[in-house]
């Protein structure tokens, strides 16, 4: 995907650390075959290549390539394909002279109609062009650097349009070519703005926010979402990205598999062919869940044939404060401490449920021990065994574990 060349070019103040792109639409080299240097003819031999190589080094301390690049090296610089060039009567098409300063004249050009892209780490304020001539026989192989032309990175005023750059002799520093291109440095995107969430679930959450300010020169892809967890004591929370790309520009998503009644860090990012833009985080919470289960529940006493069961409150709330405790229990009638023979069987017991008890509303600040008298008891033998359920307004918990067994 190429960037929009209509667009305003994006604002790149202290961004130079940011991932960039370079895009180049090299259409057209004008030869200067009249400079002193060339011979009649000459041009005629070599084919023509362009190399473009970032630099932020001062335009007159910019060092020489050690050797003619024969093709692009990413992150590094650019290379054209090779061409021979042409003669052509009359002004050139792309001559940037008014039509009645325009005269008749021959101007050996090249037609490379190449659209090249580069990827780099960082913005540079340079862009180096360097015409290379080749010559080739049977047994050998000849490079002539013809010149180069320093382009500016950093004026966008110059971006998105076909400008004319000369190309000078390195020695002598007449002009020797004129460059015809096109070119566009781009970034990642801005930050997204305005996040927030819309509907909180307890296992899910859906967030929405506004596309970022710019987009820096090339054009929205999709959405990046990452989540902060905290998956060990040993490593410490880790960001997982939940979606790498989102499959259209909507600005809304829905984290799933999360945990009821928790705060994450979301992390959302607008991406283009650059890659991922500056971070969003915030943060957002699940809804709030059914209480953990309260502690195993014992028997503290039997008194006027009634026994006195006793727990402890559950360790977590869910989010909503527990409103009341239910308890239930369990007989088996017929069963004795010591018999072993002819009792009764898992299949003949009973679950009875035997009320609530309400809980109390500084449970958090002193937590205490609850306990409910329940009765009576059954007059023949009898294993008895008690389980407790937390109740809050967002529902039931799990049951407790269960007591041990109680005999009358």
């Amino acid at each position: 995907m190429h960037p929009d060349w209509e667009a305003h070019p994006p604002e790149h103040e202290h961004e130079e650390e940011r991932p960039h792109m370079l895009f180049v639409d090299l259409e057209e080299l004008e030869l200067r075959p009249e400079a002193a240097h060339e011979t009649p003819g000459f041009f005629q031999s070599l084919t023509y290549a362009v190399s473009f190589h970032p630099s932020s080094e001062h335009p007159e301390a910019i060092p020489l390539p050690p050797h003619p690049p024969r093709a692009t090296v990413e992150g590094q610089y650019l290379v054209s394909k090779s061409h021979a060039a042409k003669e052509v009567e009359g002004p050139s098409r792309f001559s940037f002279q008014q039509p009645a300063e325009q005269t008749a004249r021959q101007h050996p050009h090249i037609p490379f109609k190449e659209r090249l892209e580069l990827t780099l780490s960082r913005m540079d304020q340079h862009l180096v062009a360097y015409l290379w001539g080749r010559k080739t026989s049977v047994r050998s192989e000849e490079f002539t650097l013809v010149g180069r032309a320093v382009i500016p990175m950093d004026d966008y005023t110059s971006q998105r349009k076909l400008t004319k750059w000369g190309v000078f002799d390195i020695a002598e520093h007449h002009r020797v070519a004129e460059l015809h291109i096109r070119y566009a440095v781009c970034t990642t995107p801005s930050a997204v703005q305005k996040p927030r969430v819309a509907e909180a679930e307890q296992t899910k959450v859906t967030v929405t926010w506004e596309p970022p300010g710019s987009d820096h020169g090339s054009p929205l892809t999709g959405y990046k979402i990452s989540i902060l967890l905290n998956q060990t004591h040993e490593t410490g929370p880790q960001w997982h990205t939940v979606c790498e790309l989102t499959k259209t520009l909507n600005t809304a998503y829905v984290v799933t598999n999360l945990t009821g009644n928790t705060a994450y860090l979301l992390d959302v990012r607008a991406v283009n062919k650059v890659g991922a833009g500056d971070p969003t985080e915030f943060q957002i919470t699940t809804a709030p869940c059914e209480p953990d289960p309260p502690s195993q529940p014992w028997v503290d006493e039997r008194r006027d044939n009634c026994f006195n069961v006793a727990w402890y409150p559950c360790a977590h709330d869910g989010g909503f404060p527990v409103t009341h405790y239910r308890i239930k229990m369990r007989k088996v009638v017929g069963a004795a401490r010591k018999v072993t023979c002819g009792v009764p069987g898992e299949s003949k017991s009973v679950w009875i449920d035997m009320g609530t008890v309400a809980a109390n509303d500084k449970e958090k600040e002193s937590p205490s021990v609850y306990s409910a008298w329940v009765g009576p008891l059954e007059k023949e033998h009898c294993e008895y065994r008690f389980q407790v359920f937390a109740v809050s307004k967002a529902g039931e918990s799990e049951g407790s574990e269960i007591s041990g067994p109680e005999y009358a």
